[in-house]
């Protein structure tokens, strides 16, 4: 060795820290054995039901709490968390041979955006196309809870925060994904194309970026702020409604490339008939035909037009405009509010 690479093996130092890393809701319910199927009877019009969430998340809470303490789920759960350190101590240490088992030939689809867009409709019709069996997988593993969204964002209306790229949320995000590629390779481990529909995921593109490289593919639904907010289930719903929205639209949408051009695909959807439109094409392309139920849209009259036409609110939305244009990319405006 010589006298150059002793003084650089001299200004390192090997530690050993414990850690305390995040348990996902979604590997505690695969391990209680939660039926998936019931897990999506709450989806209604792409959208959850509330109240029935509330019911149904309690009774898998009192499920897992029943099991937690006997060997059967402690063993299974072990099993699990070794394959998951496994990974993740593979990913933190760059050893391609690690990940290869849970990413080699497949793709990767995330679909991002605000809730009520379309994000479920659209989840759920490519997945169907592309054969990702997302009736069979948990809901909590799939869908918006996976991962954990306050570790890629802590304040979603402001383009200061800094979400995952803090030491501890970077730690626990990679740790929760791992989850997620270990619970799909194991439940689906013949499927080639990968979906998971996530809000929280739109504001961390570019970890995306560095965990999946060009394995990934972004789909992103968009819609009118004003639409967003006018079937939010409110009774009456103020113009500081449409104002908090408009934050949340603008700095989530121009935050999606803001920092990274993704080597991936990205494909801006359309809630609408670009919606349906995309889903067709997917079946299409996959020689599967064309699906058979059509999703309906109508146009909102009653909402805060003058609000949503101000100069102010313009410049938000041509703000959002050039982040995509200073990457080559395009994002449509929307013209009506459906």
């Amino acid at each position: 060795m010589s006298e150059k690479e002793k003084n650089n093996v001299m200004r390192s130092i090997t530690m050993s820290t414990k850690m305390e890393m995040p348990i996902s809701l979604g590997t505690l319910e695969y391990i209680a054995g939660v039926d998936p199927k019931e897990t999506w009877s709450i989806i209604g019009d792409d959208d959850v039901d509330t109240e029935s969430f509330d019911k149904l998340r309690e009774k898998h809470f009192d499920s897992i709490k029943q099991q937690e303490s006997t060997k059967e789920f402690q063993d299974k759960l072990k099993k699990m968390m070794e394959e998951t350190i496994n990974l993740y101590q593979g990913i933190l240490g760059g050893k391609s041979d690690s990940v290869k088992p849970y990413t080699e030939g497949r793709s990767f689809n995330f679909i991002l955006g605000m809730p009520r867009t379309g994000g479920t409709t659209l989840y759920q019709g490519l997945s169907d196309a592309f054969e990702w069996p997302w009736e069979k997988l948990l809901f909590s593993m799939t869908h918006n809870f996976m991962p954990n969204g306050r570790y890629c964002v802590g304040q979603p209306s402001s383009e200061f925060d800094m979400g995952w790229r803090l030491p501890w949320n970077f730690h626990n995000l990679i740790f929760e994904l791992c989850q997620f590629l270990v619970y799909a390779n194991n439940e689906a481990p013949d499927s080639e194309h990968i979906f998971l529909k996530s809000t929280a995921l739109s504001y961390a593109v570019k970890f995306l970026n560095f965990l999946f490289g060009d394995k990934a593919n972004y789909f992103v639904t968009t819609r009118h702020p004003g639409a967003i907010t006018m079937s939010c289930g409110k009774d009456d719903i103020t113009r500081e409604d449409h104002m908090q929205n408009m934050l949340l639209w603008t700095n989530l949408y121009s935050t999606i490339l803001r920092e990274c051009r993704p080597v991936g695909r990205v494909k801006v959807v359309e809630y609408g008939a670009g919606l349906t439109e995309v889903i067709n094409a997917a079946f299409e392309k996959r020689e599967m035909g064309e699906r058979l139920e059509e999703t309906s849209f109508f146009e909102y009259d009653d909402y805060d037009k003058e609000f949503y036409e101000s100069e102010n609110v313009q410049r938000m939305f041509e703000y959002v405009q050039m982040s995509w244009k200073l990457f080559d990319k395009d994002f449509p405006l929307p013209e009506k509010c459906i």
